[in-house]
């Protein structure tokens, strides 16, 4: 089966390997010099059959070329992966001074400034001025000065410009990494004052005339009353934009499975290409312009990733379904396994940071898993019926994108829709209801009465599949909150090709691995869950102005803070991790007597010198554990009269003070994090 498999789809095997390569150089640290040494061991396995000139040896040998391939690919990887790194390498990362810059994408507006995307193209200091390259991220102070920027100007901005700083709080979403992926080398807030226009670039751009065409269709929903809910849904869902979402919105969709109608993606360009096929299927009839259908297929393909705006997600879906096109312009029969990989191999050379993209994990994970699945599902039952065989089919493409997206879905997302074949029943069709009615208010716009008449009728149908949705989010357990390690999800896909190779070929072995694969994974979530049984942990959280201690013994957890709100910030997503069921929440600002034991060590949690006015002979109180925030001042009385093995202080302490507790630290022998200096502290007394 793999044989034939990798025979018919080359393009499967140069994935892997170049995916291989770039794995291999975002967790290790190969230098250019290894990377050349592959290159050219690779080089040399595909030289030397040309250089033996017996046949025979040649056949003997033949296994080189694979293995040549292979050094090539990882080679080509790693150096892919490093330059694209090395863009995001910042020369004076951390320095204050004056940056001159370029606006290089449209304004986002946040809740207290206005983001840009900015090329930087040179860094002056107090004394000379350097030549420096970059993108970053800048967020601006909201005025009516800031409001009149675009894309194209030229600044001098007065900033520090560094990757954003991690806290070190359990489940922190890695948002430095996230923006090396993006090639974001750093970001940095500019003041009102401290920005200064200096002209303005605006050379023929692609990207920013697809941004203006989309400007004008949204302009259209405007133009004919689609405001509120039922105009984010439809920019969303026909043309990608996505900031007139609400929280609200996103919420819903999520929590039913639906979000992906909102994503612009696979599954909009594949209805327009079903579409746009069923359209020319006149073209069929003729030999000399059968040919002809899958060009003007792939040129409305581009059309419509271009009114989109270019995003990622509709260029990696339609470069996808454009390889799958190009077959029928050579009169070949496509392979689609060989189109969807070779989409996925030139996306990886344009861009490697493209495989720990999560939308590009789900949409490939979907399309494979629908292609081989969804024929498989439909062929379990024969549907008669016309309009139950569409239901059938309907469910069976469902069911296997899930089977594709769930592990990827559970492990980023922590959540498992159940009742997303409800919602798709929903949201497919109408999806494709409003996509026709879209592109028709498009054309019928300057017509009157009927322009109207599109509009009302589109309105409906947005308002009537929102109802639906939120109906069925208040639907009795409409969603799994579960988490997953990446060795469970690793265990959940390789569960997948056993699967796989169950249903290609039924035998012993495939289906001993099956079932050894599922009573591992099994053994693994119970002993995850043992764990949480017995799990004993004390967290400080870090906060710049309010604390947080947590302790969490089993289900239990007790949470000191001074904010409620902060709290549940912060631990919201690590307690749902735990499991605990049990929370405790103190909110408290003076805190003279908050002191607990976990695990048989003492802690202590103090605001203030309980001591301050007292004298006495007793011997020093001794604790495990002293959890100080910016209102306690460091002294000698202090540990005179408390006798700590380990100090904290919280995230919200001055560098003054934390500075005090390190020169007592050596004169009363204790241990010191700073929370603030080295992010949370956490202690598992499990470990």
């Amino acid at each position: 089966m793999m044989s034939d498999f990798f025979a018919k789809t080359p393009f499967f095997r140069l994935f892997l390997f170049l995916a291989g390569g770039v794995l291999l150089g975002e967790y290790t640290n190969i230098s250019l010099g290894m990377m050349f040494v592959l290159f050219v061991i690779g080089c040399c396995a595909l030289i030397i059959p040309f250089i033996i000139q017996k046949a025979v040896v040649n056949y003997n040998l033949r296994w080189l070329f694979g293995f040549g391939t292979l050094f090539i690919l990882i080679s080509l990887g790693l150096f892919l992966n490093h330059r694209f790194k090395a863009k995001t390498n910042l020369d004076y990362a951390g320095k204050s001074g004056i940056y001159e810059v370029e606006l290089d994408a449209q304004p986002i507006e946040k809740e207290r400034s206005i983001m840009f995307r900015a090329k930087l193209h040179a860094f002056t200091d107090s004394i000379i001025t350097h030549p420096t390259k970059g993108e970053v991220i800048l967020y601006f102070a909201k005025d009516s000065a800031t409001a009149n920027l675009q894309r194209g100007d030229i600044l001098l901005v007065s900033t520090t410009i560094d990757q954003p700083k991690r806290t070190g709080n359990p489940e922190e979403f890695n948002y430095a990494n996230y923006l090396a992926h993006q090639g974001i080398g750093g970001t940095g807030y500019v003041s009102p004052s401290k920005w200064q226009k200096i002209g303005e670039e605006h050379p023929f751009s692609l990207i920013i005339t697809a941004e203006k065409c989309r400007t004008y269709l949204l302009n259209i929903y405007h133009q004919f009353g689609l405001s509120g809910d039922e105009f984010g849904m439809l920019a969303a869902l026909t043309l990608g934009y996505k900031d007139a979402l609400t929280p609200e919105l996103r919420e819903s969709f999520s929590t039913t499975g639906a979000m992906h109608v909102l994503a612009v993606s696979g599954l909009h360009v594949g209805i327009i290409y079903m579409v746009i096929g069923w359209l020319l299927g006149f073209l069929d009839k003729n030999k000399r312009t059968q040919r002809l259908k899958p060009i003007f297929i792939i040129l409305f393909l581009w059309f419509y990733a271009f009114i989109t705006g270019l995003s990622p997600s509709v260029m990696r879906a339609t470069v996808m379904f454009t390889f799958m096109a190009l077959a029928g312009v050579f009169g070949r029969k496509s392979n689609t396994y060989n189109n969807i990989f070779l989409s996925a191999f030139l996306l990886l050379l344009y861009q490697p940071s493209l495989l720990f993209d999560v939308g590009f994990q789900l949409s490939y994970s979907a399309v494979v898993a629908i292609v081989y699945f969804q024929p498989k599902i439909v062929g379990l039952f024969v549907v008669k019926h016309r309009l139950l065989r569409w239901a059938w089919e309907l469910t069976a493409v469902s069911i296997a994108a899930q089977i594709g997206t769930a592990p990827f879905s559970i492990y980023y997302f922590h959540q498992f829709p159940n009742y997303f074949l409800l919602s798709n029943f929903v949201v497919i069709p109408a999806a494709t209801i409003i996509l026709y009615l879209a592109v028709t208010l498009f054309v019928v716009s300057w017509i009157p009465y009927l322009n109207t008449a599109v509009a009302f009728v589109l309105n409906w149908v947005l308002r009537l599949m929102y109802m639906a949705i939120a109906g069925i989010e208040q639907l009795p357990h409409a969603l799994t909150i579960t988490w997953i390690t990446p060795v469970e999800l690793l265990l959940l896909y390789l569960i997948i090709l056993t699967l796989i190779f169950l249903l290609h070929r039924f035998t012993f072995s495939a289906l001993a691995t099956f079932l050894t694969l599922i009573l591992v994974i099994i053994c693994v979530r119970t002993a995850d869950k043992y764990q949480r049984l017995i799990h004993k942990e004390v967290i400080v959280w870090n906060h710049s102005k309010e604390v947080m201690v947590n302790r969490i013994v089993a289900q239990n957890n007790l949470v000191i803070a001074s904010d409620s709100v902060v709290a549940n910030k912060l631990g919201h997503d690590y307690w749902e991790k735990c499991q605990t069921t049990e929370v405790e929440l103190k909110i408290d600002t003076v805190w003279t007597n908050n002191a607990f034991v976990c695990n048989d060590k003492r802690f202590l949690v103090l605001n203030q010198n309980p001591f301050k006015y007292k004298r006495t002979n007793a011997p020093p109180l001794e604790i495990d554990y002293l959890i100080v925030d910016k209102h306690l001042y460091p002294s000698d009385k202090l540990f005179e009269m408390i006798q700590p093995k380990n100090v904290i202080t919280c995230g919200n302490v001055s560098e003054h003070s934390n500075k005090l507790y390190a020169e007592l630290a050596a004169k009363y022998s204790y241990a010191l994090h700073s929370v603030k200096k080295q992010g949370a502290w956490q202690i598992d007394f499990n470990e």
